[in-house]
């Protein structure tokens, strides 16, 4: 399985778990036929093995899937290219919220978690459809006939 660009030394504290085997851009650029196959797989450093396990490999074959049908739909969207960008982001989302020089403040690292999980559908769900601005107060009073 070929592997991301190394990160920077100073990024080497811990392994950002949202890197997958293969850079996002790849199976866009293999579905809009930017180049042949052969090119694309040089410009990403891609040996023939590489390809090959690529092809193999069930995740990628999805997002060439998904893709495919995402193109045949609607196009080369501005949703598509936002996706593109959004990859790039959450690298650098995770390079400043694990930060440890404290450059980039709490509130930052937490307002930029709280977005993460919110975008990956990880935010807890509200109770009975409650809004944030709900009363949990209660009063119940039951009264019985004598």
């Amino acid at each position: 399985m070929p592997s991301l660009p190394a990160l920077p030394a100073a990024d080497k504290r811990h392994v950002d778990p949202a890197r997958i085997g293969y850079p996002p851009t790849l199976p866009i650029e293999v579905v809009l036929k930017t180049a042949p196959v052969k090119q694309i797989c040089e410009a990403y450093g891609l040996t023939r093995d590489d390809w090959e396990a690529l092809c193999a490999d069930q995740v990628f074959r999805a997002d060439i899937a998904r893709l495919s049908e995402e193109v045949k739909k609607d196009g080369v969207s501005f949703k598509l290219k936002a996706r593109l960008q959004s990859e790039e982001y959450l690298k650098h989302a995770f390079i400043m919220i694990d930060d440890k020089t404290g450059a980039v403040p709490p509130s930052v690292k937490a307002d930029m978690i709280k977005a993460t999980w919110r975008i990956a559908g990880l935010e807890p769900a509200k109770a009975d459809g409650a809004g944030a601005n709900t009363n949990a107060f209660q009063i119940n009073i039951h009264m019985e006939k004598p």
